[in-house]
């Protein structure tokens, strides 16, 4: 709600500011960053390197998955064949996996999304510095970004995605490497 708030007070102040500076053309554009991260070399990269880095860690939880699913069948079929007794130590078993599972699935979410801003952060650092260069050579007053919930509708003729995903591959070949 603050956003929208925001951006309304934004686009209401608007006229009056550039009435207030005299006849300058106000020039709005808007992009999808997601779309652009994407489409991008550097974001096609981060995905790659992001994805090999933690396919073992997804196989090794696929695999528990697939046991504790496995033990579960299993208890199933034997459950009334089973002694009170034993059905007791097989359920508490069975909810000691499932905690484990639900546990190294939660670290591995966590270790995902570290690995992921880490990769991001780089990108997005160029990808500023690509979005602030555009805007002054082309002319650019306002540049809005295209996010869901933020921004319902832009003329198609204002997207300038592509545009900036040439320009961001342009400067991350063009970047000093660490």
């Amino acid at each position: 709600m603050r956003k929208f708030l925001a951006l309304a007070l934004l686009l209401t102040l608007l006229p009056s500011a550039a009435l207030a500076a005299g006849p300058v053309a106000v020039k709005i554009a808007v992009f999808d960053p997601t779309e652009t991260l994407k489409n991008s070399e550097p974001g096609a990269e981060a995905i790659k390197q992001l994805e090999a880095k933690l396919k073992p860690e997804r196989d090794r939880i696929d695999r528990q998955g697939k046991d504790f699913m496995k033990m579960q069948e299993d208890f199933q079929k034997q459950a009334f064949a089973l002694a009170p007794d034993a059905r007791q130590d097989k359920e508490r078993e069975l909810r000691r996996k499932e905690f484990e599972l639900n546990e190294a699935v939660r670290m591995f979410q966590n270790a995902a999304n570290r690995e992921q801003s880490s990769k991001l952060a780089e990108i997005e650092r160029v990808l500023g510095e690509v979005v602030r260069d555009y805007c002054a050579k082309n002319g650019v007053t306002f540049l809005m970004a295209r996010l869901p919930g933020i921004l319902y509708y832009a003329e198609p003729s204002t997207d300038v995605t592509k545009a900036v995903t040439l320009e961001l591959n342009k400067a991350w070949h063009q970047r000093p490497k660490k």
